[in-house]
């Protein structure tokens, strides 16, 4: 099992949910979960004897966000369902793995945490500073300061971020693997098509205006869930962008340059994410033109 290789196990996390999925396909759903529970005996079993039991959480996490997809694909669940299951369950194992490691009291968890992340990069910090000239040395100090206090402040956000990138990346795999068998797309429905439950705009307009509006934690709250509704967003607002190009007969070359613009520029990205808005009530993509006219 690669999960119990140090280092690598994030980067498995990304598509072995999904791979599980896609060797399961054809079978029934009870001899699917007990494929993907053998899967995860066997790794444990090789945690015991390498010794590696931190690996545990990436195994637990992995083997249960592939029993959610494969529940998704054998149930026809539609794509934005199976993506928002998969983010929470990504979100409830954080929550258990912080109680179990700091007991009831979460937010003394999630302090350690922090802890532990800040002298992680206060640790690197001091150590570019042995190896360098000393050239620039205060404006480096200053910088990774208020780089630091950015990402402690929206970890909550980015840690949500990450859950969805893991999700959508799993969904992506038996989407790659058996699109000829998902001929309904329910499970993974064609990206352009992607599109959220209108519901969903009423939370990222209170989470805006608790982040603009609020004070204290209510302030840091609405930030985080912003960051992490954006991210929601962010995929839609994309969806829209693609299916114009693929309207209009954009040649990929352009198209991959634009995506490139959009994403390395902070303006592009909150672009897309006020496309994706905007779609909630606009409906852009009814508004495209035709194959003919365009």
């Amino acid at each position: 099992m690669p999960l119990v290789v140090e280092g690598i196990a994030p980067l498995f996390q990304l598509v072995a949910p999904g791979i599980l999925v896609v060797l399961t396909e054809g079978v029934s759903l009870g001899l699917a979960n007990s494929i993907i529970f053998g899967n995860l005996a066997l790794g444990i079993l090789l945690c015991w004897l390498t010794m590696k039991p931190e690996a545990l959480v990436w195994l637990i996490q992995t083997a249960g966000l592939a029993i959610v997809l494969v529940v998704a694909r054998k149930q026809d669940w539609p794509g934005i369902k199976t993506l928002l299951a998969g983010f929470a369950y990504l979100c409830v194992t954080f929550i258990i793995v912080l109680s179990a490691g700091s007991g009831p009291d979460l937010l003394d968890g999630y302090n350690k945490v922090i802890q532990a992340i800040s002298e992680d990069m206060d640790q690197s910090l001091a150590l570019y500073k042995e190896k360098s000239s000393g050239i620039y040395q205060v404006e480096l100090e200053n910088w990774f300061r208020q780089f630091k206090e950015v990402i402690i402040r929206f970890l909550p956000g980015l840690l949500g971020s990450v859950f969805l990138l893991i999700s959508l990346s799993n969904i992506s795999v038996p989407k790659i693997y058996l699109a000829k068998r998902l001929k309904n797309e329910a499970f993974a429905p064609v990206f352009t098509q992607w599109k959220l439950p209108e519901p969903l705009i009423w939370v990222i307009i209170t989470a805006g205006a608790s982040a603009f509006l609020g004070k204290g934690i209510l302030e840091v709250c609405g930030e985080n869930a912003l960051l992490v509704l954006s991210s929601i967003y962010f995929l839609q607002g994309l969806a829209v962008v693609a299916f114009y190009f693929e309207r209009l007969k954009v040649p990929a070359f352009i198209r991959w340059i634009t995506y490139i613009l959009l994403c390395i520029q902070w303006y592009g990205l909150i672009f897309i994410v006020i496309i994706g808005v905007s779609d909630v009530w606009f409906d852009l993509r009814a508004r495209a033109p035709s194959a003919r006219e365009s």
